[in-house]
């Protein structure tokens, strides 16, 4: 390893993770506001007016195609400088504990905050068949779990360790390549998935953990060979191409042909759009100012309490909601974005809480 690479700091990352951050909340709002199951639905609205349902459907489709894989990729992004700064035992500790207590909240707080009965039989359901739900903090556990995996690489392969060797970013082509490679990796993990449960021991939809995996690995050897400074404008043409046209026209086709469509298009949207949008904000928006680095201070913890506003939002709302979806999915969005950064904020004030968040 090339000790002489120097850890940056890149402001459009932190820009990107907090903008990711409330992307997850709206996600998630548009769900409350239809009948995509999520614990805490409105009602469904009348039949002439279920047809914004589709476009609330394609606003979540939009985002799933990429952005948790793109949340990986970033995460894994800052792996490497952490671990040759704290060696390996003091990163995976400070891991456990910024990633494990989060999600020991969600499971003995935060969830019984929301519903007793739920968090008594989630548990349960654990020791029945090995699944149970951890919230939005699968990805707290699951990113937790990927660095476990990369340390006890790095501590078994340190003395195999090569002399770094500077590469170009992929090309195009090697790309285009990697992302149809990927596709019976993608039929693998649904398959898993169907298998063993939606969220088995806390992984939820195994389905995407084939692109989750890839992105981590991608994440760590972009950090590697520095190729986010390398990024021009042409990979994000590429990456905006090939996310249309995975959408546009590999779906339908997919689809048509009776496969999961999704495990078609998977790489070809996650890689497009992750390409498109770090090209994007490391041009526009590589600069922080007062409300930038507050949001990005608060981003995760915001991340993790999401569900609490929402939740008491969509059970308030419910009583006086409209018939018009589009409005209902204003009306818990705003107060769920303002309520899960304001609640982030004072966490991150609270002096035991912010050593974790």
């Amino acid at each position: 390893m090339n000790n002489s690479i120097k850890a940056k700091r890149y402001d459009y990352l932190d820009n990107i993770k907090w903008v990711l951050t409330i992307i997850v909340i709206l996600f998630h709002s548009a769900m409350t506001a239809y009948w995509n199951d999520i614990g805490y639905n409105l009602p469904p609205v009348k039949a002439s007016m279920q047809y914004q349902y589709s476009i609330l459907d394609t606003f979540v489709k939009i985002n799933v195609s990429y952005f948790m894989s793109l949340f990986f990729f970033i995460s894994a992004y800052f792996v490497l400088p952490s671990f040759e700064h704290k060696g390996a035992v003091k990163f995976i500790l400070d891991k456990l504990k910024r990633l494990g207590l989060p999600t020991l909240m969600t499971l003995l707080v935060i969830f019984p905050i929301m519903s007793t009965e739920f968090a008594i039989s989630n548990i349960k359901d654990f020791f029945l068949s090995g699944n149970i739900e951890l919230g939005v903090t699968w990805y707290c556990w699951t990113l937790f779990v990927f660095c476990g995996v990369f340390t006890l690489y790095s501590q078994i392969s340190a003395r195999n360790q090569k002399v770094f060797v500077d590469k170009p970013i992929p090309s195009f082509w090697t790309i285009l390549l990697f992302t149809i490679i990927m596709i019976p990796f993608n039929f693998f993990g649904l398959y898993l998935m169907k298998t063993l449960g939606s969220d088995f021991l806390g992984f939820h939809l195994l389905k995407n953990f084939p692109m989750y995996i890839s992105m981590f690995y991608l994440g760590i050897m972009t950090y590697k060979y520095q190729w986010l400074d390398k990024l021009e404008l042409k990979h994000a043409f590429y990456g905006i191409l090939m996310w249309i046209i995975a959408m546009s026209f590999i779906k339908p086709i997919a689809s048509g042909y009776g496969f999961d469509a999704d495990m078609v298009t998977r790489g070809f949207t996650v890689i497009g759009m992750s390409m498109f949008l770090l090209y994007c904000f490391k041009e526009l928006f590589n600069t922080k100012g007062r409300w930038s680095s507050l949001l990005t201070r608060t981003a995760f913890a915001a991340y993790v309490v999401q569900n609490v506003p929402m939740k008491f939002t969509a059970d308030f709302y419910q009583s006086f909601m409209t018939q018009t979806p589009l409005i209902n999915f204003v009306v818990i969005a705003i107060p769920s974005v303002i309520g899960s950064f304001a609640i982030g904020y004072l966490i991150c004030k609270t002096p035991i809480l912010k050593r974790i968040f």
